[in-house]
């Protein structure tokens, strides 16, 4: 059994005990849950992505996103561009139409930089 007693200096006059109770009970967990599953953000490199986009890229897309190709986005009018990171990510890695896949070729993070750069380009 759980004792729901609340100490009258901490209480709210006129919420029952067991509402402060469970307040400050959702307060601990979602302090808990935050504590256990923070992680460290990095924000992709768009210079590191210049070079991998020259490498790789380049050849089709054009030294500044202009296609070079027929049906290819045009990245310097942000064609293609206005999806999410993850979008972009999962269409690189798998390939799309004309594009090779880049998986096993580059990592996340490397992918996520070149859509860093892609994004200066506009």
């Amino acid at each position: 059994m759980v004792n729901l007693e609340i100490d009258e200096r901490n209480s709210v006059p006129g919420v029952p005990a067991a509402v402060q109770w469970l307040g400050w009970l959702s307060g601990a967990l979602l302090a808990t849950a935050l504590s256990v599953w923070t992680f460290t953000v990095q924000a992709a490199d768009p210079t590191a992505g210049k070079k991998i986009y020259v490498q790789h890229c380049q050849n089709c897309h054009g030294e500044r996103g202009e296609p070079q190709w027929p049906g290819v986005p045009d990245f310097s009018h942000g064609e293609g561009l206005l999806q999410a990171d993850s979008v972009l990510l999962a269409s690189i890695k798998s390939g799309k139409a004309m594009m090779p896949s880049y998986r096993g070729v580059l990592n996340d993070s490397e992918i996520l930089d070149v859509i860093a750069y892609l994004r200066t380009l506009r």
